[in-house]
């Protein structure tokens, strides 16, 4: 043992150990970026005094250039992992334009003691520790980020900053807004509620939504979006339940360059609302105008918002020409408040990924007013972009596009990309989301569905490079990560998958989806104990969490373990919100069955799904050739083609069951080449790593059958080398080198396949006849 004369720091329950470059709170590990831990450790030693900000600066980034966002990220992670809270600090107060103070009292400091060992040695902070392998990924990322930086630029007015004796070093990319001549830029803050009546609370948010609505449609100014808006005020550790500081809106305004800030509250009293604004200048703070009104009832509050609107511009000087002037949230949205107010909460719902629940708002705003263009246009997204239901999608995009003179231009191309859903015009699709990018380059939206749409056509280089373009903008987004994490995992960059999905978790902590994505992936490359302890994380935060129910029962069925694979999908049943989810359950159910050997019980789950569905279930048309009635299948097969929609599946990148399901029938139908054929086309396209079965070895088992066992071995190896674990891999290469004859390598392999089955039902039949086989070589 040996001294290393750094300290260990006792603040508390918290222990930050200089030495191991770790921060523990009540025993467990907190991790912290290098240069994050890095600052909490210099205000340790200099907690006698309020260090200014730009000392942390210039002390710890000594040879980059970076802007204040950069510190204040550090800050956030700091106090998550300390449990700090910046309104009531225990630990680090905030100098509001001075600095920190690290404010903790210091229980004990002692020098750390590490084990002694030689030069090549590597301990819990070597290269092949869990937390260095993660860092390296996050370092990874950044410098992907920093050289994307340098080309986006002039494109997404990205601010940079220079430093250092002649020597350009690039810096962090904040939000700002671009500075076009002739426009303003400016921001419109959250209101505040100040009778704090949760009746009307929604209107914080919506009056703000209002203004930016109505100001945006003046050709003189440039309006920071609400999401962008609201990411920066998160990174000042601010709480979204609470005001706006003054002080808070300003930093923010000048962090965006923003050159007017709008701030505004709202009082319910008597049965009235009185709604203030005002105007400050974002360099100064200075006070610039005033105006409000009173809605005698909250109904009127939609057209007294127009007046306001109106006189705000006119103070900008921003007013339109009177001939251009019409009533703005009336026309444009809506004039019932209640709609509005439904509408409002349908957005929030969408990002929570509560699609039934958002459906069912949206259809009350519209109910209440059949004039609100962007709720039909809503709806309409809801079902065709998001659910992959364009037929349920188009009536309302039919509706909104009649309604369209009520749409700002930007609100018209959004409309114009969703509906290509509904006639699976791809390629139009791309294009308007490239226009609304060129012409609104923070929306990042668009970027978003960019990468997905070009994810999905196996353009995965191009749809990492547009969403490592959303991320500049927005790094806060947990949707960007996560579509991100499954772009890098279709290239088979684990290592950035990883990192992507963990981020998504760092974000997103209380969703029960961002560990299920982690957890996805793990399943994917064989990690089933990762995955399983990931999905069971999500169900303690969500017990109903329905993807997470229903992944964990894949993990079981890959591994032999089908009663509890069973039980997963029977408990998805129970919570699964809509039909297509029960019949979905039943399916997976009736698959488990099937590899089970219980054909009896497999065939009446099939029916279950096709009760809840207007489709041919699949299983069903498995389970009908496995009984040997080939027409009945062949029936159903035909049912279930004739209602396949092939430019749907092309558009979301599902073709691989349009290639394996063709493949499939044509093999039962006793054409092997014909089945070869679509089961290597089905491999071309990327695996559907959350469904029950990715058909990654469709090929291989199509050689096993045809009598190719050198082509199945080499199917198998490749399999394997992706997934060390695939399920049945091993029993089927056994398979293989026995047709060959090479009985040692088919022992081999079927003991192998015992170990990775360990855990398998006692009585899964691939588990019986590899014990059996064995007993015969």
């Amino acid at each position: 043992m040996k001294v290393t004369g750094k300290a260990i720091y006792q603040v508390g329950d918290v222990e930050i150990d200089v030495g191991q470059n770790c921060l523990r709170r009540n025993g467990r590990e907190q991790h912290l970026r290098p240069k994050t831990f890095q600052v909490l450790v210099y205000l340790i030693k200099n907690r006698e005094r309020v260090v200014p900000k730009e000392e942390l600066i210039e002390s710890l980034w000594t040879d980059t250039a970076v802007t204040d966002d950069a510190l204040v990220q550090c800050l956030l992670e700091i106090r998550k992992a300390l449990g700090d809270d910046s309104r009531h600090p225990r630990f680090i107060k905030t100098i509001t334009k001075v600095g920190y103070h690290f404010i903790g009292p210091i229980a004990a400091t002692r020098p750390a003691v590490t084990e002694s060992g030689g030069a090549g040695e590597k301990g819990n902070g070597g290269e092949n520790a869990p937390g260095f392998r993660l860092l390296l990924a996050s370092l990874r990322h950044r410098l992907i980020l920093v050289g994307l930086l340098v080309l986006l630029v002039s494109g997404l007015g990205a601010s940079l900053y220079w430093r250092g004796a002649g020597q350009a070093r690039l810096a962090a990319a904040e939000t700002a807004l671009p500075q076009i001549p002739g426009k303003k830029s400016l921001l419109v803050m959250r209101f505040e509620n100040r009778s704090g009546d949760p009746d009307v609370d929604w209107l914080r948010e919506g009056l703000a939504d209002m203004l930016i609505t109505n100001l945006s449609r003046s050709p003189k100014l440039l309006i920071l979006s609400r999401q962008q808006l609201y990411i920066l005020l998160a990174r000042l550790g601010h709480n979204r339940a609470e005001a706006v500081p003054f002080e808070e809106a300003l930093a923010v305004a000048q962090k965006t360059r923003a050159e007017i800030i709008i701030l505004g509250s709202f009082a319910k009293v008597a049965g009235k609302i009185r709604v203030d604004a005002q105007i400050y200048q974002g360099s100064t703070g200075n006070l610039l105008a005033a105006e409000g009104f009173t809605a005698d009832a909250p109904e009127q509050i939609l057209a007294q918002i127009d007046a306001l609107s109106l006189k705000l511009a006119s103070h900008l000087g921003a007013a339109r020409d009177e001939r251009e002037i019409k009533p703005e949230i009336a026309f444009s949205m809506t004039n019932n408040l209640d709609a509005y107010r439904y509408y409002s909460l349908a957005l929030e719902k969408i990002q929570m990924f509560e699609y039934p629940a958002a459906i069912e708002l949206l259809e009350k705003a519209v109910a209440l007013d059949p004039q609100f263009a962007l709720a039909h246009a809503r709806i309409g997204y809801v079902y065709a972009v998001r659910q992959g239901l364009g037929g349920k999608g188009k009536p309302h995009f039919d509706r909104a596009f009649q309604l369209a003179d009520r749409l700002s231009e930007r609100e018209k191309l959004y409309l114009t990309a969703w509906s290509a859903s509904v006639t699976h015009d791809v390629e139009s699709a791309l294009q308007t989301y490239r226009q609304l990018i060129a012409g609104y380059p923070f929306e990042v939206e668009a970027y978003q569905r960019l990468g997905s749409l070009l994810d999905a056509r196996q353009r995965y280089e191009e749809a990492r490079n547009v969403l490592l373009q959303a991320v500049v903008i927005d790094h806060e987004s947990k949707d960007l990560h996560n579509i991100l994490g499954g772009v890098y995992t279709h290239l088979g960059k684990q290592t950035e998958a990883q990192a992507e999905f963990e981020r998504y978790i760092a974000l997103a902590p209380n969703d029960p989806n961002a560990y299920d994505s982690l957890a996805n992936f793990h399943q994917w490359f064989g990690r089933y104990d990762q995955a399983m302890e990931i999905y069971n994380r999500a169900l303690s935060i969500n017990p109903e969490s329905g993807v997470a129910i229903i992944h964990l029962g894949h993990t079981y069925l890959q591994q032999g373990r089908y009663r509890a694979a069973i039980e997963q999908y029977r408990r998805y049943v129970q919570v699964a919100p809509t039909d297509a989810a029960r019949s979905r359950g039943y399916d997976n159910m009736a698959y488990a069955y099937w590899q089970k050997g219980d054909l009896a019980q497999a065939a009446n789950a099939a029916r279950q799904a096709v009760k809840y569905s207007s489709k041919s279930s699949w299983t069903q048309i498995v389970i009908a050739f496995g009984q040997g009635q080939k027409a009945e299948a062949q029936r159903l097969a035909q049912a279930l083609f004739a209602n396949y929609d092939w430019a749907e599946y092309k558009e979301r990148g599902f073709l691989r069951f349009y290639e394996y399901y063709t493949g499939y029938v044509a093999l039962q139908e006793g054409k092997p080449a014909e089945a070869i054929g679509h089961f290597q086309a089905a491999l071309k396209y990327h695996a559907p790593i959350w469904h029950v079965d990715t058909f990654e070895d469709c090929l291989a088992q199509a050689s096993l059958q045809t009598g190719n066992p050198d082509g199945a071995i080499a199917e198998y190896e490749r399999i394997l080398s992706i997934n060390p674990n695939y399920p049945l891999a091993h029993y089927h290469l056994a398979q293989a080198y026995e047709q060959k004859g090479e009985r040692a390598q088919a022992k081999e392999f079927y003991e192998r396949f015992l170990q990775v089955w360990h855990n398998a039902d006692t009585d899964a039949p691939a588990l019986l006849d590899a014990r059996q086989r064995l007993t015969g070589l």
